[in-house]
């Protein structure tokens, strides 16, 4: 379980707190948001430190829950629903909200690219785009390296993707 103050290291002090209506409030922390915070293994002091732990706690929901609030401007999804749902709006969430989904996936122990298969009917586009980003990187080495032979070639063989349509939904077989 993750700190509930940093979002990034795993928790070793649990602390839960009932209150008076018989609400339960608990807390993650790890040992540094912890001492950080003023709490240490010294019993006359825990009992102040616990209860600030508390009100900053609350602060830092209320800014959370601010946050969840914010909408994609495109298709109006808001973070936190992405969070509840593991589901973007659109293509645009990605971008808009990029440091929340890493956040996200790390907190869920997903971690580097992906690296799964992609729907037949988008693998022909990707490859175009992906032989024009390789080719146009090819020929700006051949320049540097002044060699003229390969750069011509791999100009017309740029020249020839640019003649075929990327998003035909065609797929060459």
């Amino acid at each position: 379980m993750l700190c509930d103050f940093c979002h990034e290291r795993e928790a070793s002090i649990f602390l839960e707190q009932l209150t008076n209506n018989g609400q339960r409030r608990k807390i993650n922390i790890c040992m540094e948001c912890a001492l950080e915070r003023g709490i240490s293994s010294d019993p006359k002091s825990i009992e102040s430190s616990i209860g600030e732990l508390f009100k900053e706690l609350a602060i830092i929901t209320k800014r959370l829950q601010r946050d969840n609030n914010r909408l994609c401007p495109v298709c109006g999804i808001s973070i936190g629903e992405i969070r509840n749902t593991g589901r973007v709006g659109c293509p645009e969430c990605y971008s808009i909200f990029k440091d929340d989904i890493r956040k996200y996936l790390y907190s869920k122990n997903v971690k580097g690219m992906y690296t799964g298969s992609m729907p037949a009917r988008l693998s022909n586009m990707h490859s175009v785009l992906n032989d024009r980003m390789i080719l146009q990187d090819k020929l700006n080495a051949a320049v540097e390296k002044e060699d003229y032979e390969k750069a011509a070639m791999y100009r017309d063989y740029l020249k020839a993707l640019e003649n075929k349509s990327v998003a035909d939904g065609e797929a060459d077989e």
